[in-house]
C-alpha cells in the first residue's frame, strides 16, 4: 500500500478555493445588504386599523370612513399618502409622500395618523412623545 499525501498542488487548490469563496461571500455583503423593514401604522381614533410593509413594487389604495368623513390613503413603490380627504384644510394631503421612519402624516379631524415604524436603528437620537 502506497502513502497518499498532501500535495503542494493540493495545498495551492484548497488555497485558491478559500480566496474564492470569502471574496463571493463579501461580495453578496456588499452588494445585497439587509434590508430594513418599514412597516406603516395607520391608526384611527388611536386604535390600529391596518398595517403595510412599504417595499418597492407594491402598490395599494384604501378608503377609511363613508361617504362624508373620508380619507383614501395610496401605497405606491415604497412610500404611502392620505392622496384624498375632505377635511376642510387639507393638511394631511399637504404633507405629501412619507418613507423613512420616524415620519407620519395626521389627519386630525377624522383622527387618522400613519405612523412609520422600522426595525433598523434611526438617524434619530431621541423623540419626545
Amino acid at each position: 500500500m502506497r502513502n497518499v499525501g498532501i500535495t503542494l498542488g493540493d495545498k495551492w487548490l484548497i488555497g485558491i478555493l478559500l480566496i474564492l469563496s470569502l471574496i463571493g461571500i463579501i461580495l453578496s455583503i456588499i452588494l445585497f445588504p439587509a434590508q430594513a423593514n418599514t412597516v406603516a401604522e395607520i391608526r384611527v381614533d388611536n386604535k390600529l386599523y391596518k398595517t403595510v410593509t412599504l417595499q418597492p413594487g407594491y402598490n395599494e389604495e384604501f378608503r377609511i370612513g363613508g361617504q362624508t368623513e373620508y380619507a383614501i390613503i395610496q401605497v405606491q413603490d415604497g412610500k404611502i399618502r392620505i392622496r384624498q380627504d375632505d377635511s376642510p384644510r387639507q393638511i394631511g394631503v399637504q404633507t405629501g409622500w412619507i418613507s423613512k421612519p420616524p415620519q407620519q402624516v395626521v389627519n386630525l379631524p377624522y383622527r387618522i395618523v400613519i405612523h412609520l415604524v422600522s426595525n433598523n436603528s434611526l438617524d434619530v437620537d431621541d423623540i419626545a412623545r
